[in-house]
């Protein structure tokens, strides 16, 4: 494994074009280009699209760019890991076959450089969310999947462009929800360092934050919508950046 290691999450690609979307795309390929030059390695913490659903012979066309640059980037010596979030979380062979991108459907522990990391998207970690939980057994329930998949593809991606546009919530919340969110964040990133680990890295709040404990650091990565944020991990440091165009800007 690179000694350089990068790790970004909820970028949520939408599957339609607009100006917002042309620009997000844009400025992911040039961080994908600068992980790519570097040989570096990549984890996407969940959410690169906001919405997949993986069909036997079709791929959607609006992520075909991102989908390519991941299998250049394999293919120059990148190694990159795709864990499950909570928008695209239907991933079969595809990525792991055809792009050669390794995939985990949950949590991981991996050591980079004799740290210890704990990676994980987030979702269903709030007291609050007991029913997101009882949907996510549901949704990835295999007998679900195989009833969603008789849905025509061009039907599917309707339906979840309708969702998304319900859902704007993840990025106008109201500010005592947010602090609140992120104080239960800390509390889950605390316990997770007790039990050993030097590291913890999430996503799905889009909420950057870096918050040190003990000897150890809970790292959430933010977002790709606002923020355009991501954990960089030299070898012996962890630290949380902000991306513009080709530099890094190290958060205060």
């Amino acid at each position: 494994m690179a000694t350089q290691i990068y790790f970004i999450s909820d970028i949520h690609l939408h599957c339609y074009y607009s100006e917002s979307e042309k620009r997000k795309q844009a400025a992911l390929l040039d961080f994908l280009d600068q992980v790519k030059a570097q040989k570096a390695t990549l984890y996407i913490v969940g959410d690169l699209f906001d919405f997949w659903f993986e069909y036997k012979y079709v791929i959607p066309r609006h992520f075909f760019r991102i989908l390519r640059q991941l299998q250049e980037m394999v293919d120059a010596g990148c190694e990159i890991h795709v864990l499950a979030g909570n928008h695209d979380y239907w991933f079969e062979s595809f990525i792991t076959v055809e792009l050669g991108v390794q995939f985990h459907p949950s949590s991981m522990k991996t050591t980079i450089a004799g740290k210890s990391f704990f990676i994980y998207h987030g979702d269903g970690i709030l007291r609050r969310d007991r029913g997101y939980r009882l949907m996510k057994r549901i949704l990835r329930n295999r007998l679900f999947i195989f009833l969603f998949r008789l849905i025509h593809p061009d039907i599917a991606f309707k339906i979840a462009k309708a969702v998304s546009g319900k859902s704007r919530h993840l990025t106008l919340r109201d500010p005592d929800l947010i602090e609140q969110e992120r104080k239960e964040l800390i509390q889950y990133g605390e316990k997770i360092i007790d039990q050993g680990f030097d590291v913890v890295v999430t996503g799905h709040f889009h909420l950057p934050t870096d918050h040190r404990y003990k000897n150890g650091q809970l790292i959430n990565l933010g977002d790709w919508i606002r923020y355009f944020s991501f954990g960089y991990f030299d070898g012996h440091a962890m630290r949380l950046c902000y991306w513009k165009r080709q530099t890094l800007k190290t958060s205060l």
